[in-house]
């Protein structure tokens, strides 16, 4: 059985995600396609057609000028491992790639006026986020934190672009120390799937050290309970509560936007 760090899932699903992500990072022909995997789509890459196109339809109130005149970098995400793209209005994307446009937009919302030097995130999935972000934020520092086979696939896929070789760290989950000084910390699903001791520990070393918080939590675990702790934790460090952005998807979730 594999590590999983506390990650509170179908041990199956969990496993065989962690298999596919050695086996994308071990052959540059799978690589080629990993985001149109179906084993690889059973944990991400799997924002279907009409829920892209609620993410659409968001990012048209808010910030349709900046989509319209970014789209060719927000597309960049899409242009490696051969996603499944649709049309929205007159643009081929993904509908991965629109929610993590719809985050990027929430994000310029919750740290308007606050200078972003600093990001870290807890589960990145394969690095779209981070890619997605770069196009609107010229931060000089990005941590990606996750178990160790996935931050070695995201080192792989972000290396392919090269405004970020130099800013973005890879840190597997299991050497994490304390992180200090964080501008902005986001955890996209992936902070609500762990136990709540996992979530404390992140808490601990990172959340309470940073400037904002963005959580999109869900409720695939026991996340009533746990949400309310995580809660409690930002009241008592004075974090004041923001826009609670709303997130279209499946699970019941609910963004966490806080800031000091």
């Amino acid at each position: 059985m594999k590590n999983n760090y506390g990650w509170d899932i179908n041990v199956d699903d969990s496993n065989n995600y962690i298999d596919m992500c050695s086996k994308i990072l071990s052959d540059n022909e799978i690589f080629k396609n990993f985001k149109s995997s179906e084993h690889y789509n059973v944990i991400l890459e799997h924002v279907d057609e009409n829920l892209g196109r609620q993410y659409y339809e968001h990012i048209q109130k808010v910030g349709n000028n900046i989509f319209e005149d970014m789209f060719e970098n927000f597309a960049e995400n899409d242009s490696i491992g051969n996603p499944k793209q649709f049309l929205y209005g007159d643009k081929k994307i993904s509908p991965t790639t629109l929610r993590y446009i719809k985050n990027v937009l929430d994000l310029s919302i919750l740290c308007d006026g606050i200078q972003i030097n600093k990001v870290v995130e807890v589960g990145c999935g394969y690095g779209g986020l981070c890619k997605t972000m770069s196009v609107l934020c010229d931060f000089d520092e990005y941590i990606c934190v996750d178990l160790p086979e996935v931050v070695a696939l995201q080192e792989k896929y972000l290396s392919q672009f090269s405004n970020l070789k130099d800013k973005v760290k890879f840190v597997p989950c299991n050497k994490l120390k304390n992180i200090s000084n964080v501008d902005l910390f986001i955890s996209n699903y992936a902070l609500s799937e762990l136990t709540i001791e996992a979530q404390l520990n992140y808490y601990d070393k990172i959340i309470k050290n940073s400037k904002v918080v963005y959580i999109t939590y869900n409720s695939i675990t026991n996340s009533k309970d746990n949400y309310n702790t995580i809660i409690s934790k930002l009241e008592a460090d004075n974090f004041t509560f923001e826009k609670n952005y709303s997130d279209y998807g499946y699970h019941n979730n609910a963004i966490i936007s806080a800031k000091r």
